[in-house]
């Protein structure tokens, strides 16, 4: 049986990888998408960033030929909640996590992929406005998911709302900030505001693997509903 071919957008980022080092230990051909292409410093070394492609693929311009040859995609770009005192840092934070996210989805449909994940974020409730450019492009993006999974009876659509994902990240030249030495332990304490980038992980790899679990069309999940049980 063919492998899946499984595309990543943002699959340099923290959570893109993350998720990529799951799937690697699946049978799956997993392409990840930059806009440089290249593999993070940080897994240089690592053997099972050897078992993917890491491809240029700008989501703000996505290759839908590229795209065709996926039969999932999943969408890990945004950029941090930060407040914005001018409208050209308003319109980056609606771009970098909604823009870029729609164009994606929608050359994915252009594509012929017939499932989408889309790693959103869970936002207080008096976040969840347009005058907040975070908001906003988490909006567009879950609305864009959400015309993605009534293409057809067989388009299938996950979205993941996180709250604050902790985990080992690395900065560009390869150093590693251990984000869960401090977050991890405070997750046992506050477990309602936080979510292990690994855990996260794994729900994407049991939609992949396992798609008949999930009998809605667009399944959202969110906080700790994204832990698999044991």
């Amino acid at each position: 049986m063919t492998s899946q071919r499984i595309a990543i957008y943002g699959g340099n980022g923290f959570i893109g990888s993350n998720i990529a080092e799951h799937l690697s230990q699946q049978e799956l051909c997993i392409l990840c998408l930059s806009r440089t292409g290249h593999k993070p410093m940080h897994l240089r070394d690592q053997r099972w960033s050897e078992r993917v492609r890491w491809c240029q693929g700008d989501a703000n311009d996505p290759d839908v030929k590229l795209l065709s040859s996926a039969d999932t995609l999943v969408c890990s770009i945004g950029s941090p909640p930060l407040p914005t005192f001018s409208s050209n840092a308003y319109n980056a934070q609606v771009h970098s996590n909604g823009t870029v996210n729609v164009n994606a989805i929608r050359a994915a449909g252009e594509a012929g992929i017939k499932r989408l994940v889309l790693v959103s974020a869970k936002i207080p409730k008096f976040m969840q406005r347009d005058s907040f450019g975070y908001a906003k492009g988490k909006r567009l993006s879950e609305e864009a998911a959400q015309e993605f999974s009534e293409l057809s009876d067989q388009h299938q659509v996950l979205i993941l709302r996180p709250n604050m994902v902790y985990g080992t990240r690395h900065t560009a030249t390869g150093k590693a900030i251990r984000l869960g030495l401090i977050f991890g332990p405070l997750s046992k304490i506050f477990s309602s505001q936080f979510n292990a980038v690994e855990k996260l992980a794994a729900r994407v790899g049991d939609f992949i693997s396992k798609p008949e679990g999930y009998s809605q069309s667009c399944s959202v999940l969110e906080g700790k509903e994204i832990y698999l049980k044991d």
